[in-house]
């Protein structure tokens, strides 16, 4: 009898190194042929913990023929009970199938519909794991789960509340069958959801309703692009017994899906493609032929995808500034040495938080090295004697094809005794791609934890509290907003007083200061005052102050009173109530876009203002 093994878990971690980068490439492979494929899904990925690991040689028998398989583990959430099948076949195309398990189905119980496949992994991503690894009774496998998005939710609370609790279920009998009596409306939730397009399908097919017959049957992500009046003017003339449009609807999403995955880019999924993909496929009419050939159907409006798409020729990058800041560190707290080591310590934390995983061998202290690892670079010059460090770090993107990430950081004593910090977030793109991509400010979380943990100087200090001005500060606010050694913006909130005493910024709507302080106030000097302040301020600077305004000067450029008034923005009441601003919000399904308008509005319109100060080319 061959003994199971056992392990700890300071031995698993000291033996087991899996680095993200395969978990990352591993998912990142699977979502790029779901996304050519069109289905409705949602994917997640994990590597088991030390701590899971240590439990699982526990509770279950492995030894040399044995071993474990799901060290690293994807599961994908269809939204159609039938995409299992689909999305089955999709792996053992892109894979090596170890082993399909199934739970299994029979008339009298009710049970979630588990799918799970074990795959080798590719040998280019089994060379990244450690040796040690395959030693621990660990098979060079992964796992893929497979579950609709009903029985997801379901198997979740199963699994947490039923699996592991099982005392809470001793003896409720009526509470177990009432719990499983849901899993079986899930299941005919599951079926009837199918059911449903399939016979809104045939009714739009019967209406000739040709485009809203491909959205039910297909149930593709698709494009909102209109069907061709040619194609749909040949489906609507042909009445023969085995018509175009029928034909259209007998063929199988199945059918539909292979022919996207075989092409060799992922191409747009639209009525017209789809036509011309089904044509391919199955129907290869010579009308249908003509009209895709002559629109070019596969990159009709779809330069940008083509582009994207493209690996073949290589080009020189382009570096985009997205965040840029020169500041000097606050004494307030520190010496100018300690704010030094100190914004060296949460710097360094960050890219050890970061990267660390990609390499068990960083430093867990900042000190002088360089690390090259396949796709990634780390490098720190670490002084703290001369007061004096800098770190650098690169990345390739996994979401973004063609785009690389840099970090640089530097800490140095400038000739007039200040202790300044140089922090630059960019990334880098070919020419090519640059031109469409969208410019957005991203600033390093070190940065923000040295503003709140040390300070940070720009002529002035810098804060995320709410400052109101008053009357012995009016002459160290106009020499702020003349300095020419200023960087960042000054941005000046002037309202009426009360007869209370406080500021009335009702004018303002929804636009809180004191948010806009707080996410902007590490790169940008905000005041409020009152409109008497304001003028006492202002009117020697040769500007008017007659009614509640928000000010906003730029950096200091040229010759001070000439250049930074002449070229401040000011928004009066009126800009306020008639602001309206596009905005995109990332969820966990995607990007949602949506327009927000007054208060709400101007806070976004101000702070895209402030942050494009912080972003260069």
């Amino acid at each position: 009898m061959v003994e199971k093994v056992t392990f700890t878990k300071e031995e698993i971690e000291s033996r087991v190194k899996v680095p993200a980068i395969v978990e990352v490439e591993l998912k990142h492979l699977v979502e790029e042929r779901l996304k050519q494929s069109g289905l409705y899904y949602r994917i997640f990925s994990r590597i088991k913990t030390a701590e899971s690991l240590a439990r699982k040689y526990q509770v279950k028998s492995y030894n040399e023929g044995k071993k474990i398989q799901d060290l690293i583990g994807l599961r994908i959430d269809v939204y159609f009970e039938d995409d299992l099948r689909i999305c089955r076949k999709m792996l053992e195309q892109m894979f090596s199938l170890v082993d399909w398990s199934e739970s299994e189905k029979n008339e009298v119980e009710f049970k979630p519909v588990k799918i799970n496949g074990v795959f080798r992994l590719p040998d280019y991503l089994k060379k990244q794991v450690s040796e040690e690894t395959w030693g621990m009774c660990i098979d060079d496998t992964f796992e893929i789960q497979l579950k609709t998005v009903f029985f997801e939710g379901w198997h979740e609370i199963e699994h947490d509340m039923k699996y592991k609790g099982g005392e809470l279920w001793s003896g409720k009998n009526s509470f177990a069958r009432y719990f499983n009596s849901i899993l079986a409306t899930l299941e005919l939730c599951d079926k009837s959801l199918v059911t449903l397009f399939e016979n809104l399908g045939h009714d739009l097919y019967k209406e000739r309703n040709w485009a809203g017959m491909m959205k039910a049957h297909y149930r593709l992500k698709m494009e909102e692009r209109p069907m061709y009046p040619e194609l749909e003017e040949l489906l609507n003339e042909d009445h023969s017994e085995n018509n175009l449009g029928k034909r259209l609807f007998k063929t199988s999403r199945q059918v539909l899906v292979d022919e996207l995955l075989k092409q060799p880019r992922r191409v747009p999924i639209n009525v017209n493609t789809i036509a011309a993909l089904v044509n391919q496929a199955v129907i290869h009419d010579e009308r249908l032929e003509k009209i895709f050939h002559d629109r070019d159907v596969f990159d009709d409006g779809n330069e940008q995808m083509g582009e994207e798409m493209s690996f073949g020729r290589l080009e020189p990058l382009r570096k985009v500034t997205v965040f840029h800041a020169l500041v000097n560190l606050s004494t307030y707290k520190y010496t100018k040495h300690a704010a030094c080591v100190e914004a060296a310590r949460l710097t360094y934390s960050w890219i050890y938080d970061k990267y660390g995983r990609l390499d068990g061998e960083l430093p867990e202290e900042p000190e002088i090295f360089e690390k090259n690892m396949l796709g990634y670079r780390v490098s720190v010059i670490y002084e703290p004697s001369r007061d004096h460090w800098k770190m650098e770090s690169m990345h390739i993107d996994m979401e973004a094809p063609g785009q690389v990430w840099l970090m640089e950081a530097e800490c140095y004593p400038s000739d007039d005794g200040r202790q300044m910090l140089d922090v630059r977030n960019s990334y880098a793109v070919s020419e090519e791609r640059r031109g469409y991509l969208n410019r957005y400010f991203s600033c390093p979380k070190f940065y923000s934890n040295i503003a709140d943990r040390i300070g940070l100087f720009d002529v002035r200090y810098l804060s995320t509290s709410r400052r109101i001005i008053r009357d012995y500060q009016i002459k160290k606010i106009q020499d702020l907003i003349m300095s020419r050694r200023r960087t960042m913006p000054v941005c000046l909130i002037m309202s009426e007083e009360g007869e209370n005493g406080w500021l009335d910024e009702t004018w303002l709507e929804n636009f809180r200061v004191y948010d806009f302080t707080r996410m902007a106030g590490r790169y940008t000097h905000i005041y409020t005052c009152s409109l008497d302040i304001g003028r006492q301020l202002l009117e020697p600077l040769g500007m008017e102050v007659s009614a509640p305004a928000v000010h906003v000067f730029g950096s200091a450029v040229g010759e001070p009173t000439k250049d930074i008034v002449a070229a401040r923005n000011s928004y009066v009441q009126s800009d306020v109530e008639n602001c309206s601003y596009g905005r995109q919000q990332m969820k966990h399904e995607g990007r949602r876009y949506d327009i927000v308008k007054g208060g709400q509005a101007f806070y976004h319109k101000l702070l895209q203002e402030m942050r494009s100060e912080m972003i260069e080319e």
